[in-house]
This record gives C-alpha cells, sequence and structure tokens, in this order.
C-alpha cells in the first residue's frame, strides 16, 4: 500500500470529503436524476453548486496535504484512489432509472 494511501486511511482523512459527495448523491436523489443525468446535468439546483464547490476545494485540501508530506503525488493516482471511494458512496446512494419511474412510461408499457 502506498504511504499517502495509509496515510488517509489511518487519519480518516477523506471523511469530510466522502460526507460532502454522500450528501451530493443524496441531491441528485432528491432531483431523480440517473446516472446518465450526471454525464450532462439537466440543471442545478443552489445546493447542488454548494456541495460541489465544497467538495473539489476538499479535493484540493487533501491533495495539497499529502503533497506536503509526501512530496509530489502522481494526480491519477490520487483521483483513481477518489474515485474509488466515491464508487463506494454510489453503491450507498443509487440512482434511480426515469425509464422505470415514468408513469407515462409504466401506463403505456413501453
Amino acid at each position: 500500500m502506498k504511504p499517502w494511501i495509509k496515510y488517509i486511511r489511518q487519519l480518516n482523512a477523506d471523511k469530510e470529503l466522502l460526507s460532502i459527495y454522500f450528501q451530493l448523491r443524496q441531491q441528485f436523489q432528491k432531483e431523480g436524476w440517473t446516472e446518465k443525468d450526471l454525464e450532462k446535468p439537466p440543471y442545478y439546483t443552489q445546493e447542488i453548486m454548494s456541495l460541489f464547490e465544497r467538495f473539489n476545494m476538499e479535493r484540493k485540501r487533501i491533495g495539497s496535504e499529502l503533497t506536503k508530506y509526501f512530496g509530489n503525488l502522481d494526480l491519477s493516482d490520487y483521483m483513481d484512489y477518489i474515485q474509488h471511494r466515491m464508487a463506494e458512496v454510489d453503491k450507498e446512494t443509487p440512482l434511480t432509472d426515469k425509464r422505470y419511474n415514468n408513469k407515462d412510461y409504466l401506463d403505456n408499457g413501453d
């Protein structure tokens, strides 16, 4: 295990980042968004924008902290690690598939 990953895990340094991401996913659920919607969001609520800004600030803060203690960090490794952790949150907060939640779809049998 890479030292910086061990650092994050032992200190739970990504706890706030994952908490913010969890809140974002809850907002996506509230809006009825699908995973496909996340590729090109149909709109942005004030709450989503605020959480997204907080998420980016926290992601950068952790990256800076890791660079401070471990020198230059491979950005792609860091992002892979973050995406892996986010995927764990995704499993806890699945998004809907509008095809199956759309009343017209169900009524028409399409």
